[in-house]
């Protein structure tokens, strides 16, 4: 028999090497690795007026895809009355974020977070509602709750959080959620709902909770390890976990691989894929979030490169399925290296990574050598 084709799952592949996280799709600009002072005195920690404008944007992006959608549906029974709410919310959330980065500090951290926890809690929300018998005021209530949920818990938990400390949170639970939804695979033989499987809410419900208990991993990595993680360095390991997939998917691709088979390739390539790029890439090297677009970049042009070359030497693409991935690993590999020869990264400052979580407050010191009455803060160390 025939096997079927894979080549758009190359695509697929490759096209997640570029994504990862929505971190690449932030502002590649070097000058947004270092925040600016805010000027108005009462804010008491770092932020930049860039940084809020990103909090403004994306939870206006939000308003327009997940608040106003729900919203519509939650209140409206008709056509005008759900067009009128959906305008209301979208409009409103430009007006509502833009005040809330008026009065909180938004940093990198919680601007990270506050994003991919709406995404992630609403989608979950959305899912889990979805599958049972509610009806669609239920289910737009159950989502937009969680939207709002996910942005104000990414607030909360940002706070103190290096940017590359949040970046790993966000990864920890992608990673999380992923995998279990692999071992339901292997345990069940499938995702769907079965007689010896799980139904489909519990597939999502084991998904969402493995998700909650990858935060916590993701977070306690970046704050533990010996060497400094940035939020470049996150997307290095989105890459590397990526061409992993690829590369397992390799050696399934010619054959008829039922569904235990492509979940147990899938899920042993890219945790392969992710202990190589935390070896070579993260351990060794600071990448700047500009220099993580980059790489990804350059491997998604080589993965490309692969896969042309694949299919030329195949004649076609599903004639050759384990040939064209192989080249497309191959390809992606080759890329990243030579992006990171070209790129030449700051090389890891180890320990020294905790100077980013002390914050010396001059005024203070002025304050105090002046004897200006009153409790004076000289250094800030943020735990």
């Amino acid at each position: 028999m025939r096997s079927p084709s894979y080549a758009p799952l190359a695509a697929l592949c490759v096209a997640l090497a570029a994504l990862g996280t929505p971190l690449a799709a932030q502002d590649a600009s070097p000058r947004a690795e270092v925040p600016e002072l805010r000027a108005d005195s009462s804010f008491r920690s770092r932020t930049s007026r860039e940084l809020r404008t990103r909090f403004v944007r994306d939870q206006t992006i939000l308003g327009f895809t997940v608040y106003g959608p729900s919203f519509a549906a939650m209140v409206a029974d008709d056509g005008v009355t759900a067009g009128a709410a959906y305008l209301v919310m979208a409009g409103g959330s430009f007006f509502a974020s833009a005040e809330l980065s008026r009065r909180m500090d938004i940093t990198e951290a919680r601007h990270l977070l506050s994003t991919a926890m709406a995404w992630r809690t609403a989608g979950a929300a959305l899912a889990l509602s979805g599958t049972g018998d509610a009806g669609a005021r239920s289910v737009g209530a159950v989502t937009l709750l969680g939207g709002f949920a996910g942005t104000g818990a990414g607030l909360m938990l940002g706070k103190g959080l290096t940017g590359g400390e949040a970046a790993a949170t966000v990864y920890g639970h992608d990673m999380a959620a992923l995998s279990a939804l692999a071992a339901i695979t292997l345990i069940h033989g499938s995702l769907l709902t079965s007689d010896e499987g799980l139904s489909d809410e519990g597939t999502i419900a084991a998904a969402t909770v493995a998700g909650w208990f990858g935060y916590g991993v993701g977070r306690a990595y970046a704050r533990r390890a010996p060497h400094n993680v940035t939020v470049g360095d996150v997307q290095a390991l989105w890459i590397g976990t990526t061409i992993g997939a690829l590369g397992a998917a390799t050696t399934i691709a010619s054959a008829d691989p039922d569904d235990r088979t492509v979940a147990g390739a899938l899920l042993g390539g890219s945790l392969l894929g992710a202990w190589a790029s935390e070896r070579f890439l993260v351990r060794r090297y600071d990448h700047t979030r500009a220099e993580g677009n980059l790489l990804a970049l350059g491997g998604t042009a080589g993965a490309l490169m692969g896969i042309g070359l694949g299919i030329l030497i195949a004649g076609e693409a599903d004639r050759g399925e384990s040939l064209t991935f192989g080249f497309a690993t191959a390809g992606a590999i080759g890329g990243v290296a030579m992006t990171e020869r070209y790129l030449q990264p700051a090389r890891d400052r180890g320990r020294l990574a905790f100077l980013e979580r002390v914050e010396l407050r001059p005024l203070g010191a002025v304050a105090a050598a002046t004897g200006r009455p009153g409790a004076h803060t000289l250094l800030r160390f943020t735990f």
